[in-house]
Order: C-alpha cells, then structure tokens, then sequence
C-alpha cells in the first residue's frame, strides 16, 4: 500500500485535532469494501466512530489509514478505515463550526442530500413574510404564517483543503 501525500497531511490534521481534543467523532464513508468494520455497519455513508484518549486499547492513525479495535454493543472488532474515507471529524459537545471536513472524501450520496437541505433552506427564505388571506368581509387579514421564523443557526464544519 502506497502512502498518498493527502492522507498524510489528513493523518497529520486528524492527529493534531485527536490530540488537542481527546475525544471526537470521525465520520466514515463505510460503503466501500477497504473499510473494515462489522458488517452490520457496512453501507452507511456517514459512519460515526468515537475517538478518546481514555480508551483501554490503543488507536493508531497511521498515514494511510486509523486502525483499532472498536467495541460495538459490548463486542469488539478490530476496524482498519483508510483515510481516503473519512471525510470529517468533530467534537459531540461543541458547535459544528470546530470540526473539520475534507470535501474531496465526502461521499457523492451525503453531497446530494447536502444540496437537498440546501435547496429547501434557500426555498424556505424566498417565501414571502406576510401571507393576506382573503376574509368574508372582503378585508384581508393576516394568517398565522405571518410570524416571521428566525432563521436557525447552522453551523458548518470548517473544510480542510
């Protein structure tokens, strides 16, 4: 297995980030068949592993892939994730906006429904504020719809290039 100069800049980063962090979430890509995790994880394009420092076994992020043996309901198997497929981290406890993405690893069926989420967001916006609802006396009047919503905040995760 050769060692690609992007997965050893990513193996630095998640690196420095486990370490500054001591727990975090990385997220998985589990659909391809490099990934070794129990098969009832398998498919899923957005497997999330926890990462901690005050796991009893060690965990090794190598420069082509994060190694350990992970415990699943109480049951541990031993998961080889190659880097080329983890495409974020982030800590539990904290705002997205301190996580890291590598766009170039998310895969194509989490970007689809990204732009999904994304369009209905922006269709929700472009609706008008007030809605004049026609009354039996000719007047209008407002409906409930008129109560502007705040609009949420969203974090976002920061993208590693």
């Amino acid at each position: 297995m050769s060692i690609r100069f992007e997965d050893a800049l990513k193996a630095k980063q998640l690196r420095d980030f486990f370490n500054e962090k001591g727990r975090i979430y990385i997220v998985v890509d589990a659909t391809s068949n490099d990934v070794v995790v129990p098969d009832f994880l398998k498919g899923d394009p957005a497997l999330r592993l926890v990462l901690n420092t005050r796991m009893p076994q060690p965990i090794y992020i190598r420069d082509s892939f994060v190694e350990s043996n992970f415990t699943f309901s109480g049951v541990s198997h031993h998961c080889v994730i190659p880097l080329t497929h983890i495409w974020a981290a982030y800590v539990p406890e904290q705002d997205l906006e301190s996580g890291l993405v590598w766009e170039s690893s998310i895969p194509e069926t989490v970007k689809m429904v990204l732009k999904a989420v994304e369009d209905i967001h922006v269709d929700e916006e472009a609706e008008p504020a007030i809605h004049v609802v026609a009354s039996e006396d000719g007047q209008g009047k407002k409906s409930d719809k008129d109560k502007k919503k705040k609009p949420r905040k969203v974090g976002h995760l920061r993208v590693v290039k």
